[in-house]
């Protein structure tokens, strides 16, 4: 793991310096600011206890050539609770709002970005700042981009108005995207997150031993680090399509290592509509402190589901259509429609809801999403 973490820390290093170097020099004028637009969705979840349905918007406008400024509003309704907080908790209903404001400026090729986010929900406070910057190099073929984000927030509890807990983040991440040839494009990415602070959800038990005696809440180490790899290759075909392949390799200070498999087909029908189909894979090992029922109490002890050892598989699909074209007021314009199903299967964790009734029995669930999607550009 620490060859590991030196290598990536000498990478990001090297792709600094190609990148300062480059800016310093301007070698091409081809970066430019996103473009103005309007974008509204209707989202909604629902599997494992859990439904969250809400809404996201979205108002980009740039000015003067060089900035472009834009703020986005999120909202969730969620209702109902999964297993493992169930066991110590009541089903709830909450909603949670989230408000996000950014700016991004332009020179020459370099494309800079800043945002705060602030989220608010009944038991949960989260603020986030950031800066990413991105330079396209080689004649338009190579991106390189930097970006850095902290997170500070405070977990508490709606039943003890006097528990209040601090969680600190911060987020390092870089990438490197290329065009290959003229239909094939290649990306890598590379993400570190280290998170500091209460780190547990404050309902949840853990089982030990024998129950009603035997029942104790989570304790989790302090701290965290985290590594997350990515590599995704597309390919664009003659016949208005293109093809696209990723993987991501994510491994932990708590001994969690997973594995995503991705894969999508998109397809223009005709002028207007535009599809798409897409497969996931994704495979996890517990943490080194998770157990469904605890032999004898440890100093770090965890029975959340996403701690233990499980994979999933999703399938979905996607319909755009094209509006507004023949406009001149608007550049483009799009309703998109997509559908996804999910299927979790847990190896370790048996989602009991009822501490009398301790069974090992792996549990599992399936969850749909569906999401509802306008945008404008102008």
């Amino acid at each position: 793991m620490a060859v590991i973490s030196d290598i990536f820390k000498l990478v990001i290093l090297l792709c600094c310096g190609v990148a300062l170097y480059l800016f310093a020099q301007g070698v091409a004028v081809s970066a430019s600011l996103p473009e103005d637009r309007t974008d509204i969705q209707y989202h909604y979840y629902d599997g494992g206890g859990v439904e969250v349905d809400g809404a996201t918007v979205l108002v980009r406008k740039s000015f003067a050539q060089k900035f472009s400024v834009y703020g986005k509003y999120h909202q969730d309704s969620i209702t109902g609770a999964s297993p493992d907080v169930l066991a110590g908790a009541s089903r709830y209903s909450e909603d949670r709002d989230e408000y996000t404001l950014g700016a991004s400026y332009i020179h020459d090729n370099t494309l800079m970005n800043a945002f705060y986010t602030y989220s608010d929900e009944s038991d949960y406070e989260a603020n986030t700042a950031g800066f990413d910057i991105s330079h396209d190099m080689f004649g338009d073929l190579t991106t390189v981009s930097l970006g850095f984000s902290y997170g500070d927030d405070t977990i508490m509890r709606v039943d003890a108005p006097n528990f209040e807990e601090d969680l600190r983040r911060y987020q390092y991440r870089v990438s490197l995207s290329q065009i290959l040839t003229k239909k094939i494009k290649a990306s890598v990415s590379y993400e570190a997150t280290v998170e500091d602070g209460f780190l547990n959800n404050p309902y949840r038990f853990v089982i030990i031993g024998n129950v009603p005696q035997g029942l104790g809440s989570e304790v989790y180490p302090g701290t965290r680090t985290s590594q997350a790899t990515r590599i995704q290759a597309t390919k664009y075909w003659d016949f208005k399509a293109a093809t696209t392949l990723g993987y991501r390799y994510f491994r932990d200070t708590w001994d969690i290592t997973a594995h995503t498999v991705d894969f999508t087909y998109s397809q223009y029908l005709g002028e207007r509509w535009l599809t798409d189909f897409y497969l996931r894979y994704y495979t996890q090992d517990a943490a080194d402190f998770y157990s469904n029922n605890f032999a004898v109490a440890r100093n770090y002890m965890a029975r959340d589901k996403e701690l233990s050892t499980f994979d999933n598989y999703s399938v979905g699909a996607k319909v755009s259509y094209r509006i507004f074209d023949e406009y001149s007021r608007f550049n483009n314009g799009t309703i998109n429609l997509s559908a996804e199903y999910i299927d979790y299967e847990y190896d370790d964790y048996s989602g009991i809801e009822d501490f009398s009734q301790i069974t090992d029995d792996p549990y599992s669930f399936d969850a749909a999403v569906l999401q509802l999607f306008f945008s404008v550009r102008y």
